[in-house]
């Protein structure tokens, strides 16, 4: 019973102690509050060490940040003059090595029509609505964008990258993560090293590229798709594309496109070493080469108006009906 007794007391400590920290650690925070009067198509340079923040749209012309500083932040610097804002939390050249530091909490509201540039460190990113260009660029932690236009750049080595509704020339680039990205308009490029890449995607001009991960999803009407791999797995449907134009190449990884019956191209798959070749689409065959265990496949569908390019060093190449 005593034994017990003393459980329940230990455990309450801990708990009593942990809340306290929590509570002195929201107490070292600083809250801000800032607004500025900007231009509709503002410049603005956001610069986070460490935190969560989220960044929405106006449509008064303003920019605004609310919410708590880094518990290690020395201050912030916002400046706002001739069309450009910067907006930096201020930190020591050296921090502290606890692991329990709170970052920084911040909501921004900017310009609907403003162009982005925020770059962070360990943090995580939400981003709704701007429409006049946004790029993010963080080390470690995920990024959420949504709604975005223009140019858009979400570029992060160590996290998660989920981008919705995102049109005009998206890019999305991570090393060890995953992107998920749905419904990108205009030209979609995506590239992982270590990652997977899920994709659902109307864009006409696409280009996605995997060193040792995946590939897989529709890109319903593209009309021009360059893909790459090394050693990962490319599997793509491609829905409402009749005259598509595809370059694919890897080196042991494999790569599977579905298409429409009435697909119109000219195909051409190659293996230079190896690897295996399947044709979903035609009765053609694939020919062995002239030397050593290459093997080819060349047909036609309709009147051969689009190109579909595949070569390997040794995977697996397979063109089939979806």
């Amino acid at each position: 019973m005593k034994s017990l007794f003393a459980f329940i007391q230990a455990a309450a400590l801990i708990i009593l102690i942990t809340a306290l920290s929590m509570v002195e650690a929201i107490a070292q925070q600083t809250p801000i509050d800032e607004s500025r009067d900007v231009a509709a198509n503002e410049k603005i340079r956001i610069e986070v060490m460490r935190g969560d923040v989220t960044i929405t749209v106006n449509n008064d012309n303003r920019f605004s940040v609310t919410g708590l500083l880094d518990e290690d932040a020395e201050g912030f610097d916002l400046e706002s003059a001739r069309g450009f804002t910067d907006f930096r939390v201020e930190m020591p050249r050296r921090l502290n090595g606890r692991s329990n530091v709170e970052g920084s909490e911040l909501a921004f509201s900017v310009p609907v029509n403003s162009d982005i540039e925020f770059t962070g460190v360990n943090v995580e990113v939400n981003i709704d609505g701007v429409q006049g260009g946004s790029r993010i660029h963080t080390v470690n932690g995920p990024i959420d964008a949504r709604n975005l236009a223009n140019f858009v750049e979400l570029d992060t080595v160590n996290g998660e990258i989920t981008s919705i509704d995102n049109r005009g020339r998206v890019s999305i680039t991570t090393v060890n993560g995953e992107i998920e990205e749905r419904n990108t308009v205009g030209r979609l490029a995506a590239q992982a090293v270590n990652g997977q890449i899920s994709t659902d995607s109307q864009a006409e001009i696409v280009a996605l590229n995997v060193v040792n991960g995946e590939i897989s999803g529709r890109l319903q009407g593209v009309l021009e798709l360059e893909i790459e791999t090394v050693n990962g797995s490319i599997e793509l449907q491609l829905p409402d594309t009749r005259t598509p134009r595809v370059s694919g190449s890897s080196v042991s990884g494999a790569m599977v496109l579905g298409f429409d019956a009435d697909v119109d191209a000219r195909f051409t798959l190659r293996n230079s070493v190896g690897g295996s070749i399947r044709n979903g689409l035609t009765d053609d065959e694939p020919e062995r080469g002239g030397f050593g265990p290459s093997r080819r496949l060349e047909f036609t569908t309709g009147a051969g108006e689009g190109d579909v390019t595949l070569t390997s060093l040794s995977g697996r190449l397979e063109v089939r009906q979806q």
